[in-house]
């Protein structure tokens, strides 16, 4: 299980306590309040004040692993973004075209926050080869998919270990680096994962356009293969593990039942499936007051409502701690949280669908439309990571970056047909970069909130609460089309022969409107045109929200010591941290 790796490679010291992330360096994060007692307090991140951290011996190749893992959560979480109407459409399922991106997320959602609770059973080193595997035998899966049906459960697969690549190398992180020294590591992972974005939304439909959809998900996974392979040499388990003896398994699975809230996960993937199949048929296959729809909504209320049940009375880790959302702070945090990831993928949705069909792009071209605007991610999370290392102002950054979600949102509510072509680039770039600038704003909020024993738990909740928001983002904007299309295309399509067929045919596959006379697909693109303004509509009241709720997350700087001998740089830090301006 641990053969034969480099002995500087081990990036783990001693045994943590329970769902503890352990470091060799001294992070030991004490004098935090809790979020409860101090709920005022905004956590500012300031330079060490005495020693420096060393990075260790193998740091760079387990950076390399973890990090391809990194670019390719970003890569394939939008590559369906640019190809999903085109893949869809070839199988005549456009309608239900969310699926492709919802089925990923769904899984993704479930089992992210499970990856910190099996690596504390059974060792970081095995849960980087789950999920790595798992993606890459989804991706391969994907490429080989014969049908619609197939092709959803094999990006469930994806998700199911796509859930494990961020979580995994933002644990192996913190297992090396200590949270003074985070910020900028965090910010160059979101920026990797940014550029991972950038690449699938810009680079999936040349792809799909040049040498077919198939090798969108058929090119991961060469650099999954990659990341196992460097991470065979690389990563090792924590301390406590390599001593421990594993012969018993008995263990083992009396740890997965005392620790693991696996019913938790099952309720979510329920709840949520439930929920979906409500969304996708509602105003779609079936009217809202059809049975089918009606249960399926019923039928999620109870049991997310028996999810939330389970979370607080489980004797296990819960999926999602309630204890993480108490306090002003937290619930005001992770309700921007849950909004700008409904905001992000709403938009991310939208946006080449809008270019596909309103402009009549095609693949490539409406995702080289994305190249530009994209980079401002990742300048975003540099923006970020250095504010956060100089000047913490956490608060702001959160604030500064929901509102520009929400600004962005609302502006490419503007675009039409005959927009200038720099509107179409310029409009899309505030919307981006407020992306880069919240998610890590954020995850640090919440992080610096909570004890460094905590730190796995908060960060699996905060990838785990947006996510729940990207799912949702996306079923609701995608409902909103689908109903917008099938409520008023009867009325644009008036007088065109076989009209209740071309209908079928618009909203099962988006290339017959390039069949369609001049007037019917002008009348059709309109229509398609009002949905989707809709839907961005929809995503910067999520964005306002989020801001919102951002304005009640304020306080004053908190400083950590990086060990318990170091009274007087934390008592000099905590007076500097006094003296920081009220938000």
């Amino acid at each position: 299980m641990h053969s034969s790796q480099p002995n500087g490679a081990n990036a783990i010291g001693r045994e943590p306590h329970r769902n503890e992330i352990e470091t060799n360096h001294g992070d030991e994060e004490r004098g935090v309040t809790s979020i409860d007692a101090s709920p005022e307090s905004r956590p500012l991140l300031w330079p060490p004040t005495s020693t420096s951290w060393v990075p260790p011996r193998g740091f760079i190749w387990i950076e390399v692993a973890i990090f391809a893992n990194v670019f390719l959560s970003g890569f394939d979480g939008t590559i369906t973004a640019s190809t999903y109407a085109l893949i869809s459409s070839e199988f005549k399922a456009a309608n239900n075209a969310s699926w492709l991106t919802t089925s990923y997320l769904i899984t993704s959602t479930a089992f992210q926050p499970l990856y910190g609770r099996f690596s504390d059973i059974f060792g970081r080193r095995a849960c980087f080869f789950t999920s790595t595997i798992a993606f890459m035998l989804g991706c391969l899966g994907c490429a080989l998919a014969p049908n619609i049906v197939l092709l959803n459960m094999m990006r469930a697969l994806t998700g199911l270990g796509g859930g494990g690549l961020m979580t995994m190398a933002t644990i192996i992180n913190s297992d090396m680096i200590p949270f003074k020294e985070r910020g900028m590591y965090q910010a160059a992972q979101n920026v990797l994962h940014g550029f991972g974005s950038i690449c699938g939304a810009s680079l999936g439909g040349s792809i799909a356009d040049t040498i077919g959809w198939r090798w969108c998900f058929l090119l991961q996974v060469p650099v999954s293969v990659i990341a196992l392979i460097v991470g065979h040499l690389v990563i090792k388990n924590q301390f406590h593990l390599q001593t421990a003896n594993h012969g018993s398994s008995k263990t083992a699975l009396s740890a997965i039942w005392n620790r693991v809230d696996l019913s938790g996960a099952l309720l979510l993937i329920l709840g949520l499936s439930s929920q979906l199949v409500g969304l996708s048929l509602g105003g779609n296959e079936l009217p809202w007051n059809s049975g089918w729809v009606i249960s399926s909504l019923v039928a999620s209320v109870l049991i997310l409502g028996l999810f939330m049940f389970v979370e607080a009375t489980t004797s296990a880790m819960p999926v999602i701690p309630p204890r993480m959302l108490r306090g002003r702070l937290a619930v005001s945090a992770q309700i921007s949280n849950v909004c700008v990831g409904m905001a992000a993928y709403a938009f991310l949705f939208m946006l080449p669908l809008f270019f596909q069909v309103v402009l009549m792009d095609s693949a490539s071209t409406a995702g080289a439309r994305l190249i530009i605007p994209s980079l401002a991610t990742p300048v975003g999370g540099i923006i970020s990571g250095i504010v956060m290392s100089r000047w913490g102002q956490l608060a702001n950054l959160v604030r500064t970056g929901a509102f520009l979600m929400f600004f962005g949102n609302a502006l490419v509510m503007l675009l039409g047909f005959n927009s200038a072509k720099w509107e179409y680039v310029t409009y899309i770039i505030p919307a981006s970069l407020g992306q880069g600038i919240v998610y890590p704003g954020i995850l640090f909020t919440v992080l610096a909130a909570f004890d460094h024993a905590d730190h796995a738990v908060s960060a699996s909740t905060v990838y785990l609460i947006r996510s729940l928001g990207t799912v949702w983002g996306v079923a609701i904007t995608s409902t909103i089309t689908q109903n917008t299309l099938k409520k008023r295309l009867p009325a644009a399509l008036t007088g065109v022969p076989d009209k209740w067929k071309i209908i079928s045919e618009i909203r099962h596959s988006v290339l017959a409107l390039g069949k369609l006379p001049p007037d019917a697909q002008m009348a059709a693109r309109q229509v398609y045109h009002d949905g989707i303004k809709l839907s961005f509509a929809a995503s910067a009241g999520f964005g306002l929200v989020a801001t919102v709720s951002a304005l009640f997350a304020s306080g004053k700087g908190l400083e950590r010591s990086d060990d318990a001998g170091n009274g007087n740089a934390a008592t000099a830090t905590a007076a500097a941290g006094a003296r920081d301006e009220e938000d």
